[in-house]
């Protein structure tokens, strides 16, 4: 009896066990390239997703609007599975996303829209798909001016926090607040070099005109990012 009760025991525990480890869920919101919000379908609060083995560029740096779109296109309203294994440093669920059979991790890098991450001397578990994607140009790719979001971090500092649901609107100014265009002398010299990293033709002019090794103007007429920002 002692030796069924025990057996039992142990189916229970491995029950419970690949229960936590798989959730059927609706993405409700997508936050940016490689994280989002989830509304499980059984009972429970909404869940924030972070795409393990993926880094997507930040919401605010060159390509970052471009993969939270390719991850909405894929996903949002839709019902996923998530293959969750464990939580990050900020206390999101890290976890695999799958829309049917289709991995949407791994095609997010081979779609050109996120790197695989990278541990030290590891290189992250689709190096493969990432060099595949480099290879074709796809996405980020394309002018090989992408910089790794750990980089953009480090030089430009974090982006403003879009990560938890949006609270009640503040209460609006009793005055209209008048809004001015940052002057010239509001950009600097931060280590950027590519026009994809640019937000203006104003920007990208100024850094020509005053940063060393910028790569902006191919055919060296003093006009710089002709194809992304100032076109004829």
């Amino acid at each position: 009896m002692r030796f069924l009760w025990i057996i039992l025991m142990c189916f229970c525990g491995m029950a419970s066990s690949q229960a936590a480890g798989m959730l059927q869920a609706k993405v409700t919101r997508v936050t940016d390239g490689d994280s989002l919000w989830l509304e499980p379908l059984a009972a429970g609060a909404p869940i924030e997703l972070r795409l393990e083995g993926i880094d997507a560029p930040e919401i605010c740096q060159a390509w970052g609007a471009e993969a939270k779109q390719a991850l909405a296109e894929l996903v949002l309203g839709q019902q996923v599975s998530v293959k969750t294994v464990g939580r990050d440093v900020h206390g999101r669920t890290l976890g695999t996303v799958y829309l049917g059979t289709q991995n949407i991790n791994k095609t997010l890098v081979q779609e050109g829209h996120a790197w695989s991450t990278r541990y030290k001397y590891d290189r992250g578990p689709y190096v493969a798909d990432e060099r595949m994607a480099r290879a074709l140009s796809r996405g980020l790719n394309r002018d090989g001016g992408a910089v790794m979001p750990r980089d953009f971090r480090r030089l430009n500092g974090p982006c403003l926090s879009d990560s938890a649901p949006q609270a009640a609107a503040p209460p609006a100014p009793l005055a209209p607040v008048a809004v001015t265009p940052p002057a010239r002398t509001a950009y600097r010299c931060d280590g950027r070099t590519y026009c994809s990293q640019m937000r203006s033709c104003e920007e990208a002019t100024w850094f020509l005109q005053h940063c060393p090794g910028v790569k902006m103007d191919g055919n060296r007429d003093g006009v710089p990012c002709e194809k992304q920002w100032c076109r004829p």
